[in-house]
């Protein structure tokens, strides 16, 4: 691929001015998603399951693979 013509520049500050700058980069960014689809396994480096919580050392705290969720459990 050559280098972007300044047409090309021309298009994308249009298509950035359309989807609200920095934020539709931003949005598109995050919408291209990670996140498996259903029946798929998650791609993060930490296993989705139950782990000690940080705030409070005598509940589990469940892990979906992408973030913590705010479901906890005694821990035994």
């Amino acid at each position: 691929m050559g280098a972007l013509s300044i047409w090309h520049i021309l298009i994308l500050l249009v298509l950035l001015a359309i989807m609200g700058g920095i934020g539709g980069v931003v949005f598109l960014a995050t919408r291209s998603g990670s996140r498996p689809r259903p029946g798929q396994q998650p791609t993060g480096t930490i296993a989705p399951g139950w782990y000690p919580d940080n705030a409070n050392p005598a509940l589990l705290r469940w892990f979906d693979g992408y973030q913590w969720t705010a479901q906890t459990q005694p821990r035994q």
